[in-house]
């Protein structure tokens, strides 16, 4: 295998510091200087290897001070529910999110298939970073198809919205709706929202529909490392 690069090598030094507990939650890290001296790197290059472990949420990086050990984020558990919505165990919703993004863009070909389209179709994105606890668990984007957005010019807005709310009052109450879990690795840009350093995720594809007309396909990019999932049915007592 090939070796990896300074910057990579720096970063998985520090991380397996970090992870095997010889820095903890709250202690500041060596200099700059230092850590480039023990990882045999440049010193441009250990601050780069810092902003990848910031961007998982393994440490913070505060100017004239260092870069400090922030604690692990707490796991969450969350239910898949026959309706086809994931939620975290005991809520009712999920809340506004952080880091929220609407904007038009053309479809991939996985959502315009799942809104009965063709690729590169335009659709109207809603996203937003869900939290527990402090730090991200999941990525919510919400695609909804242009025909739906001219009648519901709400959900175009940059502000908070619920979203099913929007559907209903507009004529696009669901009637259906089809959901699937999967696996796979993250990509570079679901990892840097969700500061989870690359570990894989799982994805909930639900797809609402009004009659026959598909009207949402919601991906909801699952954290694995911090997500417990549970599903219950019958008469089952509350549990935390």
């Amino acid at each position: 295998m090939p070796n990896p690069a300074p910057r990579e090598r720096a970063a998985n030094a520090i991380r397996a510091d970090i992870l095997e507990g010889r820095f903890g939650p709250g202690e500041f890290l060596p200099g700059q200087r230092e850590l480039a001296r023990r990882c045999g790197v440049a010193f441009n290059t250990l601050g780069e290897a810092l902003k990848e472990l910031e961007a998982e949420g393994l440490i913070e990086v505060i100017p004239r001070r260092g870069s400090r050990v922030l604690r692990p984020a707490s796991s969450v558990t969350v239910r898949w529910r026959t309706d086809g919505h994931v939620l975290p165990a005991g809520a009712n919703a999920l809340g506004a999110g952080t880091d929220r993004k609407v904007e038009r863009r053309h479809a991939t070909e996985e959502v315009a298939g799942a809104l009965h389209g063709e690729a590169g179709m335009t659709v109207q994105l809603r996203r937003s970073v869900l939290e527990h606890d402090g730090a991200p668990w999941a990525l919510r984007d919400l695609y909804f198809p242009a025909f739906v957005v001219d009648e519901a010019r709400v959900l175009a807005s940059p502000e908070y919205v619920d979203e099913e709310q929007a559907l209903a009052e507009h004529g696009f109450g669901e009637t259906g709706q089809l959901s699937h879990w999967s696996a796979r690795p993250a990509t570079a840009e679901e990892a840097q929202a969700l500061k989870s350093g690359g570990s894989p995720v799982h994805v909930v594809r639900r797809i609402s529909y009004c009659e026959d007309r598909p009207v949402c396909c919601e991906l909801m990019t699952i954290r694995a490392d911090r997500v417990l999932l549970s599903r219950k049915s019958g008469n089952v007592p509350s549990s935390p």
